[in-house]
């Protein structure tokens, strides 16, 4: 496929560069060929409106949308074209203009510029900005480089034939608004090609449709010199870009879009940079012409000060819109930071701290208590039987009664306590404050998680276990065993599953039994009676 398209583009370029060549030989008569450009460029124009309907017939969205656009354009252009040969080949008019020709001529561009447009794609760094910011800042652009251009035509030679030529008359006007609009559709092209518009698979067809228009733009821009110089008429040769602009145009339509490819964040930073800093070039070239033009001839064209403080305009509206860009893409990024530390640091079930949070926020409150000595309380709380409830009803009820008990959870404690989510049916709770008040909370936490539970249609019982650890009493550990993290853990632990061994649905505080009292289990278990009192037991031995 590959190999047949090659063929066909050095097909379709050969045989343009032979019907140019023998236009513009002279081996044939002034009418003869005239007629043979004619001819071809009204053909040219026919195939290239027929290609782009035909394509567009195969393609859905905007592959066949801009394909549509085209063809209407091209339409409009071979009907102009058409009348263009009848006064040349039929009326014997050299330079016909101004006559009905220009009205289709000029639906080109009025059908070329959405086609373009439609193909412009967002790059990765302003997807969220929107489509209309993004046509804002493109239509800038183009406008910041047709002026620009326009300006360096002016002052090179167009002002110049301008200021000799019939500039009162119609003809001369019309003319001129030919390189203007080929301005714009040139640089509309330039700034999809090497901004970040452009992407892989696109780059192709508009190469085409880039290296067409300049082809139109170029026989456009000798068309406009001739007129206002007064010439009689227009040599063969002078048609090249009308007779070689349709077929790059068809050859446009026919090329495929390629398999996307994905790009470096590198790769897109460069094509934003180069798009960002091109209407800044542009000005500066500008700048250096005009000044260099000042001090030679020591005074301005008028059209040159008035179109420089457009661009100028139109490139500080051009800033403002980057600078409001770039202040939502920053606020985005603020809050997409905010939103990863959020998930980093809470359980996406239950919405709790998961357990890096709690563990930062615990290493937190064991190196305070080290400098305070503020009491500290840490609770471990094991729902009890969780497990039948996933495995009779299944995981999505075990959900959602999870997140039933934790709204629970959170009314049980103090709004100043550390509620985190451990890891499956665990929870740990940082309190500060004595034990006794610690013990207060569990029991809480204990009657609250004891009734019965929904989840979705389905009505539980389930219960909790709870373990307390206090901070002063992990000093006092096996030997000479410091306070730590692991130490806290390990006895609030120790005490949960000495509640869970004495019936469930209580309260344990751990008590190191060579310094301590014997451990004590404070039953929270809520029944219909209510809550039974506590029970002591066993004496739990450091882990």
């Amino acid at each position: 496929m590959t190999q047949f398209r090659a063929r066909r583009t050095w097909l379709v370029l050969g045989v343009v560069v032979a019907v140019i060549a023998l236009a513009g030989s002279g081996l044939l008569s002034p009418r003869a060929s005239v007629l043979v450009d004619d001819i071809a460029q009204l053909v040219g124009g026919a195939i290239a409106t027929a290609v782009c309907w035909w394509t567009s017939r195969r393609h859905h969205g905007v592959e066949r949308r801009w394909r549509i656009l085209m063809a209407l354009g091209m339409a409009g252009w071979t009907l102009g074209m058409f009348f263009w040969a009848f006064y040349r080949s039929v009326l014997h008019v050299p330079l016909p203009s101004p006559s009905v020709a220009d009205i289709g001529f000029f639906m080109f561009p009025v059908f070329a510029v959405p086609a373009l447009l439609s193909l412009v794609r967002q790059s990765p760094r302003r997807e969220a900005i929107g489509p209309i910011h993004l046509w804002m800042v493109l239509t800038l652009d183009g406008l910041v480089v047709v002026g620009g251009l326009f300006i360096l035509t002016w002052t090179t030679a167009l002002g110049a034939v301008v200021h000799t030529g019939p500039t009162g008359s119609l003809g001369f006007l019309v003319a001129v608004m030919y390189p203007i609009t080929d301005f714009v559709l040139i640089a509309m092209v330039l700034l999809m090609v090497i901004g970040p518009k452009a992407v892989a698979e696109i780059r192709e067809p508009l190469t085409f449709l880039g290296c067409g228009l300049v082809m139109l733009s170029l026989s456009d821009s000798l068309y406009a010199y001739l007129v206002a110089i007064g010439a009689e008429s227009m040599p063969t040769i002078a048609d090249a870009g009308f007779i070689a602009g349709p077929p790059l145009i068809a050859l446009a339509a026919l090329t495929e879009r390629a398999e996307p490819r994905s790009r470096t964040a590198q790769q897109h930073w460069r094509s934003d940079r180069t798009q960002l800093l091109l209407p800044y070039l542009l000005i500066a070239v500008i700048a250096t012409i005009v000044t260099v033009q000042a001090l030679i001839v020591g005074n301005l064209d008028a059209v040159v000060v008035i179109l420089g403080v457009v661009v100028l305009v139109l490139a500080l509206v051009r800033q403002i819109l980057t600078l409001l860009e770039n202040d939502a893409l920053l606020q985005q990024i603020s809050a997409a930071q905010d939103e990863l530390r959020y998930r980093a640091h809470h359980d996406p079930l239950t919405e709790l701290a998961n357990r890096a949070a709690f563990d930062e926020h615990f290493a937190s409150a064991i190196d305070d208590y080290r400098h305070t000595k503020s009491e500290r309380v840490l609770m471990l709380v094991d729902l009890d039987d969780f497990k039948q409830v996933n495995d009779q009803y299944g995981h999505p009820a075990g959900d959602r009664l999870l997140v039933a008990l934790t709204a629970r959870l959170r009314e049980a404690v103090p709004e100043s306590a550390f509620v985190a989510r451990f890891g499956g049916d665990e929870f740990t709770v940082l309190l500060q404050g004595p034990i006794d008040e610690a013990v207060v909370v569990a029991r809480r936490i204990v009657d609250a998680l004891s009734s019965d539970g929904i989840a979705g249609d389905i009505s539980v019982s389930v219960g909790a276990s709870v373990g307390v650890a206090s901070f002063g009493a992990a000093q006092f550990g096996s030997g000479d065993e410091p306070l730590s993290a692991h130490t806290l853990l390990r006895q609030a632990d120790a005490a949960m599953y000495d509640a869970k061994r004495s019936g469930k649905g209580a309260v344990v505080v751990y008590r190191d039994r060579l310094s301590r009292p014997p451990s004590t289990a404070i039953a929270a278990k809520t029944s219909a009676v209510g809550v039974r009192k506590s029970l002591p037991v066993n004496p739990i031995r450091p882990c």
